[in-house]
C-alpha cells in the first residue's frame, strides 16, 4: 500500500468516529484539559514548595495512586517516557547486544530507548488492517537476520 494511502485510510477513520480534521481545527494530541480541575494549585504548590522535578510529595502522591489503580506494590515515576521504556526493556531483562523487533509506526523515543541498553532495534512491518506486526515481515526479517544451527539461533548481524 502506498503512504498516500496510508494517509488516506488514517484520516477517514478518524473521520467515521466524528472527528473532522482540518488546518484549522487539528487533532489535539498533548494539550492538556485543565477545566474544572485543581491542577492549577498543584502546580503553584510546586513551584512554591521548589518541588518542580522528579521528586517531592506529588511525585509521591502520584506513585501511591498509581499502585492503588493498578494493585502494583511499588511504582516508580520517571521524567520521560524515554526513560519509562528503558526501564521497562531494562527490567523484561534486554541488554546489550540483544536484538529487539517492533512495530516502524512508533516514536523514536521506542527505538532510542532500545539503542540506550547497547540493544539493537529491528523494524518489522505491520498489517495493514491491524496494525500488528506482520508474521510473514517478521518470519523474512528473521531468516534475514540467523539461523538455526544445533539447535542454538545464530545471529548474521554480530
Amino acid at each position: 500500500m502506498n503512504p498516500e494511502n496510508v494517509v488516506s485510510k488514517i484520516i477517514n477513520g478518524i473521520k467515521s468516529i466524528g472527528i473532522n480534521p482540518t488546518v484549522e481545527n487539528p487533532i489535539p494530541t498533548h494539550e492538556p484539559f485543565f477545566e474544572d480541575t485543581n491542577a492549577t494549585n498543584y502546580v503553584n504548590d510546586c513551584i512554591d514548595t521548589g518541588w518542580v522535578s522528579s521528586s517531592g510529595k506529588w511525585v509521591k502522591i502520584f506513585e501511591d495512586e498509581i499502585c492503588k489503580f493498578t494493585g502494583a506494590k511499588h511504582c516508580v515515576a520517571v521524567n520521560n517516557g524515554t526513560a519509562a521504556l528503558k526501564l521497562a526493556l531494562h527490567a523484561s531483562g534486554v541488554k546489550n547486544n540483544d536484538e529487539v523487533i517492533m512495530p516502524p509506526l512508533s516514536f523514536v523515543a521506542t527505538s532510542n530507548a532500545v539503542s540506550h541498553l547497547g540493544a539493537h532495534p529491528h523494524f518489522v512491518d505491520v498489517e495493514k488492517d491491524t496494525y500488528g506486526i506482520s508474521s510473514e515481515a517478521l518470519s523474512n526479517q528473521l531468516e534475514k537476520v540467523g539461523y538455526f544451527k544445533n539447535g542454538e539461533l545464530i545471529n548474521l548481524l554480530t
